[in-house]
């Protein structure tokens, strides 16, 4: 590379090769970063010479630097022998000229299976429609935990290894997760300055760097066509963190953690449950939740913070159902404190915050207030513990619902209902809801969680007393409220629709902004979603006590849709916001008491009552209809009735006793088997709907879940 005739500025920060190279240096003394990963020889001293290669006089000198290979070439540039630019997942020439940009697999590509043959006796498809290498098919960078880490690939294509991707896109993609998605609670464990340190040095974890990328594609715009290539990423992410499955690390557990996150806004709900499993696991195994003094601030502060969100993805995966839970008792099983506030994480300020467990008031019954330290990441740790307490209390009324539980039933409402009012009596008026703090946020970082802090308020409040709200699947029976007292299950269900009402009006508050909603999880799509059913809920039962209309009631729900659309995308919450559209255009269907004959359910309650999302008969398909853009189920996958299986509490296990019963099933083993088999399956498995991942029981999933041919290449 020849250089330039015309005078340079020499500055003693930037080596003489990458002068030459006319690349950015890092100026690190002894050998810079990039020779050190080319081999490039270094030098800052002007005068230690570097090879010359000696040209014709009329002509400067070069430096002989090596030349390397660059990437292959797109199929479409290798056709017309034009340089390629290498660039994912377009290059530059296909970018501008707008056309298909296809490289041809590399040596170390996952075969795929064309259309016309047979899969090799190696292959193994998984019930999600995956192809699984077997011990000879893949060689060694391809053995079984990275097979197995492959199964949650995209069930159309085979992942390939992707390059590191260019400097220009991570910095853009580290600048829009900062900016955008780190407020979201689970991935606020990255510290930015030490990502960036370690990003400039070259020690950033790949698989970290790739999922990093992969979840800000899904939830920021990075350019079109980066879709694909957000995806590509998070599974190469999943793929080497379980080719280290017996070496766990901080990095790679991280990754982990937002490769989680990714497949639930994918709408990849078994991918994830799954994967869950490994990262607590990994977090176990690192003793995450314990603290760890012999560490520094930072460390510790980025520990606690990844733990956290490791409970708050439990807390959401259960939905209240602690044998689904792997951190059922956070107060037993997690020892550490909650995080401390924005500031003092970014500033490297230690001081310690709180325990879980908040303060007992004193003794005239007034809560100490909360500490400056305590930010609202350990807020939103706070509520999601309380959430789950509510959930697993209402799940086990539901389901399990004894004469003894039924009187004990005011009071301990009355405490959960007094603990939410201790949660937010306690925190200062800056955190508060208003107008005028909202509207202090507006361009702020923090708008995200201030707000989702409020939101899971007042969703808490709606889990708590839609127990009394009859005619929906998470009430009591009719039977129950009957022996209840009349003007407590009143009240209840005033406040159940008082606070569905003030949801809506802090969408409405937060749309007028103007600033448009923050990127969220996938939390606020579905609390709108459950806030449009309680409000319709109120206009089909009491619209005139309440004083609903049916053209306020409709734009408050149009208020919720607008702010799920806003909020965030993937697949997942493109399903909620179609559910809601559902409930505005055909109203709320209302369960009919359960006719003669039906299963009984523990407490003689209806068997629909505790039923999990997607099981169930006619009964629960009244009360969350099949989306209308999805064909009906043939009689083949049609979902098992009350008649031919055993009905299920909100745990997935048997509960009840079958009255009617219908002639047994056939055995589901290979063929040529009759009667018992040791291999019988289950056909349905446990329930991996949505009803798991905290947002109840959202119509457009349960026939995904529960049709033994959804997933593509199974067969039952």
């Amino acid at each position: 590379m020849s250089v330039s005739p015309r005078p340079q500025k020499r500055t003693a920060n930037t080596c003489i090769t990458c002068r030459a190279r006319k690349v950015r240096c890092d100026g690190r003394r002894g050998v810079c970063t990039n020779c050190e990963r080319l081999g490039f020889a270094c030098s800052y001293d002007e005068n230690v010479s570097i090879e010359i290669i000696q040209q014709p006089e009329s002509a400067p000198a070069t430096i002989a630097v090596p030349r390397r290979r660059a990437r292959q070439a797109c199929q479409n540039c290798h056709a017309k022998k034009a340089r390629c630019s290498g660039s994912m997942p377009r290059c530059d020439r296909c970018r501008i000229q707008g056309l298909d940009c296809v490289y041809r697999p590399g040596k170390r590509t996952l075969p795929l299976p064309s259309a016309g043959n047979a899969l090799s006796p190696d292959v193994m498809m998984h019930d999600d429609g995956q192809a699984d290498m077997g011990g000879g098919g893949g060689g060694a960078a391809y053995d079984n935990q990275s097979s197995f880490a492959r199964s949650t690939a995209s069930p159309v294509t085979a992942t390939f290894e992707l390059p590191d991707p260019e400097e220009a896109l991570a910095l853009r993609a580290f600048d829009n997760f900062f900016r955008h998605v780190h407020h979201i609670p689970m991935f606020s464990f990255l510290h930015r300055a030490s990502l960036m340190e370690r990003y400039h040095a070259g020690s950033l974890d790949r698989s970290l760097l790739l999922a990093l990328v992969g979840i800000t594609v899904l939830l920021t715009d990075m350019g079109p066509g980066m879709d694909d290539y957000g995806n590509h990423c998070i599974d190469d992410a999943v793929a080497m963190c379980l080719a280290e499955l017996e070496k766990p690390s901080i990095l790679r557990l991280q990754a982990l953690v937002i490769a989680v996150k990714h497949r639930i806004l994918s709408k990849r709900f078994s991918a994830a449950f799954m994967l869950h499993a490994v990262a607590s696991r990994f977090a176990t195994a690192l003793r995450l939740n314990y603290e760890n003094p012999s560490l520094c601030f930072l460390a510790r502060e980025s520990r606690r913070r990844l733990m956290w969100s490791l409970y708050m993805i439990d807390s959401a995966i259960s939905g209240g159902q602690p044998d689904v839970a792997l951190w059922p008792d956070a107060e037993r099983q997690i020892h550490i404190q909650l995080p401390c506030n924005e500031r003092n994480f970014e500033f490297d300020l230690p001081e310690p915050t709180e325990p879980l467990q908040p303060p007992a008031p004193d003794l005239k019954g007034v809560m100490p207030p909360l500490p400056d330290v305590v930010g609202f990441m350990a807020l939103q740790v706070r509520i999601h513990w309380m959430r789950t307490k509510i959930l697993q209390f209402t799940v086990k009324a539901v389901a399990t619902l004894s004469p003894e539980d039924l009187r004990a039933l005011p009071a301990h409402c009355a405490q959960l209902a007094g603990e939410l009012e201790g949660f937010e009596a306690r925190l200062p008026l800056s955190f508060k809801w208003s107008e005028g703090n909202l509207r202090l946020r507006t361009y702020s970082p923090r708008l995200g969680i201030f707000i989702m802090t409020h939101v899971w308020w007042r969703q808490c409040h709606l889990d708590l007393y839609r127990l009394f709200i009859s005619g929906i699947k998470e009430a009591l029976p009719p039977t129950a409220l009957a022996q209840l007292d009349p003007d407590f299950v009143a009240r209840s269900r005033r406040e159940c629709y008082n606070h569905a009402r003030a949801m809506a009006d802090m969408f409405a508050q937060l749309l007028m902004l103007g600033a448009g909603a923050p990127v969220t999880d996938i939390d606020l799509p579905g609390c709108a979603f459950q806030c449009t059913r309680v409000l319709y809920h109120g206009l089909q039962t009491a619209g005139n006590e309440l004083g609903f209309t049916a053209e306020g009631v409709r734009e408050m729900a149009m208020v919720c849709l607008r702010t799920a659309r806003q909020s965030t995308t993937g697949p997942a919450c493109s399903s909620i916001q179609a559910d809601i559209e559902e409930v505005i255009a055909n109203g709320l269907p209302l369960a009919q008491a359960p006719s003669p004959g039906r299963t009984r359910g523990l407490g003689g309650m209806s068997d629909m009552s505790h039923m999990p999302a997607g099981f169930g008969d006619n009964e629960a398909q009244m009360v969350h209809p099949p989306h209308p853009n999805r064909a009906p189920l043939s009689s083949a996958q049609a979902p098992m009735t009350a008649t031919t299986m055993p009905a299920m509490s909100a745990s997935g296990l048997v509960q009840a006793e079958v009255v009617d019963t219908a002639p047994v099933a056939p055995s589901n083993a290979s063929g040529g088997t009759s009667g018992t088999n040791a291999f019988e399956e289950v056909i349905n498995g446990l329930n991996f709907g949505t009803e798991m991942f905290g947002a109840e029981s959202w119509p457009a999933f349960s026939n995904e879940w529960l049709n033994p041919g959804y997933f593509p290449g199974t067969s039952h």
